[in-house]
């Protein structure tokens, strides 16, 4: 016998077999390998211009690992929008409060904007999310996203990027070259602030006007002139029209950062069009805690998100 005859030529997914060896005094779970837990893609660079510029994604259960096995179902696609006074962010913070949620059937991408802190200023981070949605959508099946089914979610300055970017699809100021024209599913807005030359009317730990602060940085480190042409660009209401999406809204009460009263202007100016809008109160909270990450409030957006989005339907592809 040579000693090449011992080993064995590789099986195939279909006929491996199942090793029946009894290890005495062991443990014996029955498993279970059918896909459960999200995938996590990360530092994907989405801008040729901006090599800097990453995105994270979770993609919903599909795979198998080391099998090649794969159900290539697309799913509709949140965008993540973190918040970061608009300067570098950590576009991982709030991964862990998503991975239930892309686990309900939704691919969830972070992205990462021109920080302020580095040259970014308005409106710098909605031309990043449009660069984002053009890479998302071009790569659709790689990371099972429906690109017909869209919602932007964001908290704080990310908020108001989602805002912006739901607001702008038809003016070629707010992309690269030129205007996409998107329609999207929904908008979700954590505590965002809004009218951005308001943001001293109401009580705050912090003052928004000078070009110290961290809203004159986003205005390319200049003080607020709440009657110039930029902040009149920079205003969500003056972009507002009657066919954009549904918006979920969500703010604290107790907000030290972005006043809460933000959130109550731009509610009556949704109203004020007619744009469908849902408000959501946060009794005595402070900006970006984790009371927006309660069963309560993850229950009121897997509604939002179930109401205005379509499940993923499976696609029979040859494995």
């Amino acid at each position: 016998m040579h000693i090449q005859d011992k080993y064995l030529d590789p099986f195939s997914v279909n006929d491996f077999p199942e090793d029946q060896t009894v290890v005495p005094h062991g443990i014996i779970l029955q498993g279970d390998d059918t896909p459960k837990i999200p995938m996590y893609f990360t530092n994907i660079a989405y801008d040729k211009h901006h090599s800097e510029l990453l995105m994270d994604i979770l993609v919903p259960p599909v795979y198998i690992p080391e099998t090649g096995i794969n159900d290539q179902r697309q799913f509709p696609l949140i965008l993540w929008i973190q918040g970061s006074a608009f300067m570098t962010q950590e576009i991982g913070l709030h991964m862990p409060h998503l991975t239930d949620i892309a686990q309900k059937g939704y691919v969830i991408a972070s992205v990462a904007y021109q920080g302020s802190d580095k040259g970014g200023n308005f409106p710098s981070t909605i031309r990043d999310v449009n660069a984002a949605l053009d890479f998302l959508t071009a790569h659709a099946k790689t990371y099972h996203i429906n690109p017909e089914e869209i919602i932007l979610w964001g908290e704080s300055s990310g908020a108001y990027t989602a805002i912006m970017t739901a607001a702008t699809q038809h003016e070629d100021f707010f992309f690269n070259e030129s205007a996409k024209k998107r329609q999207f599913n929904g908008v979700i807005d954590f505590y965002g602030p809004t009218m951005l030359q308001d943001l001293d009317i109401s009580p705050s730990i912090q003052e928004h006007r000078s070009a110290e602060s961290w809203l004159g940085a986003y205005f390319n480190h200049q003080a607020i002139n709440a009657d110039s042409t930029i902040m009149h660009q920079a205003d969500p209401k003056t972009h507002l029209h009657p066919n954009m999406p549904p918006f979920l809204i969500f703010h604290g009460t107790m907000d030290m950062i972005v006043p809460f009263q933000q959130s109550v202007a731009f509610k009556n100016a949704l109203d004020a069009v007619g744009i469908s809008n849902q408000f959501v109160t946060i009794k005595g909270s402070n900006h970006g805690t984790d009371a927006f990450w309660s069963p309560e409030s993850k229950k009121i957006v897997l509604n939002f998100l179930e109401n205005h989005t379509k499940k993923a339907i499976p696609i029979s592809l040859p494995i």
